[in-house]
């Protein structure tokens, strides 16, 4: 193998002895030497000092207004609540439940899904938010609330978002808690706050945590302004970070970990990965691990999205010193987004992990400026070497829409949140919901998992301004949240929620009822239903 020169590029070189006496009459030594100068500088810097990188520029045929028309595909609008968009998936547990009452998380309180066709909005006083799960040691229905530093992402005044620097410091400024707080909400109409926990003062603070209700939680949690983070939507990266919940009174930090690579001086591991120093990739966890079965229960195996770091398999069966086993990078990966966001484990009807995973990227920069990426379906059965098996096709627009792909139709093209792990029935492991911002809320057939097959889908009428910009950058739908044993998805816009069926659930049923399982055993266990 050649060795590289010891020659600076920028001492003169023997073109540069060549220049011609007419040159020189001619004032054109500045120019070639400006040439040469810059050829050799490429030979270390590439094509242009510091590269190019998202946001990409806007594709010609993006449309100059908003969409206000609705497109639906094999399901039924069974109703629509104005004013109160529900929050499931991200979490991915946020049902209260009480004898034929069901709750969802919807800003300062709650939206009752108890009769579908007439839900009823509920002031609880307090911002309901984060996790929610009956914990059967206490008798009490916990909501675990996340708390964070506000984000950094692009905007037409900071196009690059966290690289500006006064855009950066003004994130960063934030002085609330970063960490989370519990709130006894077993009368969800009058939350009382038990504990607060920082999980740092210097650092993001939690964003998708998991707690199913058992004695731990698992936090999506950065705990120092040290983790690097490239993309432009946050100033600093999250890790993982374990806390026992068993006192929802007296939160305790159990365990931590991150990929290494992820803190400012471990410049040699994060070197070795292709994305270090893009401006542009996700450098952190977005969703804590989501475990099949609780660590008290025997279980495992807990399944989180790092970002670009991959799909990390951890071994919790010691707590206290949690261990990757699996750090899944897909050989499609590419610049920019979330490649994983989240991670969710599929069950059968009887709530058992049938090994496969859904592995859940998420859009960041609108209008296609960043490249589309799939969602994945993961086979799990060796947790040392998960692999996937299919991809979720590319969502098509409907053929009277009047644009030719979503990544014209304005604002973010590429899913956001799955339905949630723990839900009300016995899951149909053949069956995913996922939304997309601008290509509305969508079902997939994975029954088999190398084709899956879109079945139904919903794209509610474009709300915003073009004028302003924020008020359609993201695209519409949020999050979904499916009742199985109703046949109902529960569909959350920025302007509200939608209540829909679908032919491939099955038929709905309208009237209030009392839950009688969840989709996994422990979900909920012993709550008083």
């Amino acid at each position: 193998m050649s060795k590289a020169p010891k020659t600076s590029s920028f001492k003169k070189q023997p073109d540069e002895e060549n220049v011609s006496r007419r040159q020189v009459l001619a004032g054109a030594v500045g120019t070639a030497l400006a040439g040469l100068s810059a050829s050799a500088t490429a030979q270390y810097s590439g094509l242009m000092e510091g590269g190019l990188g998202v946001p990409f520029r806007l594709p010609m045929g993006a449309l100059n207004y908003l969409d206000r028309n609705q497109y639906i595909h094999n399901m039924e609008i069974i109703s629509y609540t104005e004013g109160h968009p529900i929050a499931s998936g991200e979490p991915l547990m946020a049902m209260w439940a009480r004898g034929d009452q069901r709750l969802l998380p919807t800003g300062n309180g709650w939206l009752d899904l108890s009769n579908p066709q007439d839900p009823e909005y509920i002031d609880a006083g307090v911002r309901i938010q984060g996790t929610i799960a009956y914990q059967e040691t206490t008798d009490k229905w916990i909501m675990m609330r996340t708390h964070g530093q506000p984000l950094s992402g692009a905007q037409p005044e900071y196009p690059f978002g966290r690289w500006h620097e006064e855009n950066r410091r003004r994130a960063m400024s934030y002085s609330g808690l970063r960490g989370i707080r519990t709130w006894d909400i077993t009368d969800p109409t009058s939350p009382d706050l038990m504990d607060e926990f920082s999980t740092g003062e210097t650092g993001s603070g939690t964003h998708q945590n998991y707690y199913d209700g058992g004695r731990y939680a698992f936090l999506d949690a950065g705990w120092s302004d040290q983790f690097r983070m490239e993309n432009a939507q946050r100033p600093h990266g999250n890790g993982l970070m374990v806390v026992d919940l068993s006192d929802p009174a007296n939160i305790t930090e159990v365990s931590r970990w991150h990929v290494p690579g992820q803190l400012l001086g471990e410049e040699d591991e994060y070197k070795k990965y292709w994305f270090a120093g893009d401006h542009a990739a996700w450098t952190a966890s977005h969703g804590a691990p989501c475990m099949p079965v609780r660590v008290e229960d025997g279980g495992q195996y807990g399944y989180g999205g790092f970002g670009h770091f991959g799909m990390i398999t951890f071994d919790f069966s010691d707590i206290r010193n949690p261990k990757p086993v699996s750090q899944f990078l897909w050989d499609g990966e590419s610049i920019g987004g979330i490649p994983y966001h989240t991670v969710l484990p599929i069950v059968d009807g009887n709530g058992r992990f049938n090994n496969i995973l859904i592995g859940l990227p998420e859009a960041i920069e609108p209008d296609c400026r960043e490249p589309f990426k799939p969602t994945q379906v993961i086979d799990a059965s060796d947790p040392a070497n998960p692999f996937v098996v299919g991809l979720f096709p590319r969502p098509k627009p409907p053929e009277d829409a009047p644009y030719a792909d979503f990544c014209l139709s304005r604002g973010r093209f590429g899913t956001h949140n799955t339905n949630s792990f723990i839900q009300p029935g016995q899951a149909n492991p053949n069956l995913v919901a996922t939304t997309h911002f601008n290509a509305g809320v969508r079902i997939t057939d994975i029954s088999n998992p190398a084709r899956p097959e879109e079945v139904a889908w919903f794209l509610p009428p474009r709300g915003g301004e073009m004028e302003d910009y924020n008020s359609w950058r993201r695209g519409d739908t949020e999050n979904v949240f499916i009742e199985w044993d109703r046949n109902l998805l529960w569909v959350a816009t920025h302007a509200g929620t939608y209540c829909l069926s679908c032919p491939a659930l099955g038929r709905p049923i309208l009237e209030p009822r009392v839950i009688e399982r969840w989709t996994v055993p422990h979900g909920n266990r012993g709550w008083n239903g």
